[in-house]
């Protein structure tokens, strides 16, 4: 998770660069951005620790962390992108707002096609609305048939200083 305090630099991006960086986007996620058109203007910002964030309108979509851009649960919302998604029990849920990882038993469902490495999304199974996005350590399977353990690591959740940023 970057350590977001102010964007310092930010620019509007090239049609070029912007087609490229969607490509990219996708190739990582293994999944199509549906929500973004050509007329979409997205602005590139680097914050105070050096990584990266795209805009849109003002709001954080994507983010880096390790060199990797990972969707704002903002960009899950706004349906702007679809990753996998991981239902979490409602017991879960206040832990998962805070930050934690995800433990197997909180687990009720499971898409197909997620596999170990992959960014999925954790959602609460009363309103199907997106908490946290994560890295999965395992693919779908194993997820299914592990009874215990951490299960996902938590990158970004609601509440934290990503959430909260306003520009």
């Amino acid at each position: 998770m970057p350590k977001i305090e102010r964007i310092r630099k930010r620019h509007p991006m090239k049609k070029r660069d912007q087609r490229r960086e969607l490509e990219r986007i996708e190739n990582i996620l293994s999944s199509s951005i549906t929500g973004l058109d050509e007329k979409s203007k997205l602005e590139e910002g680097v914050l105070d620790d050096g990584s990266r964030v795209i805009l849109v309108e003002g709001e954080i979509i994507f983010f880096e962390t390790d060199g990797v851009l990972f969707p704002t649960l903002r960009a899950l919302l706004s349906e702007v992108v679809r990753i996998p998604k991981v239902t979490v029990d409602m017991g879960a849920v206040k832990f998962v707002v805070n930050g934690a990882d995800i433990m197997r038993p909180g687990i009720t469902q499971i898409e197909d096609g997620i596999k170990a490495g992959s960014i999925v999304a954790i959602i609460d199974e009363r309103h199907g609305k997106p908490l946290a996005v994560g890295v999965s350590k395992m693919s779908s399977e194993e997820l299914r048939s592990a009874v215990s353990g951490k299960v996902i690591q938590s990158i970004h959740h609601v509440g934290d200083k990503l959430w909260e940023f306003k520009i």
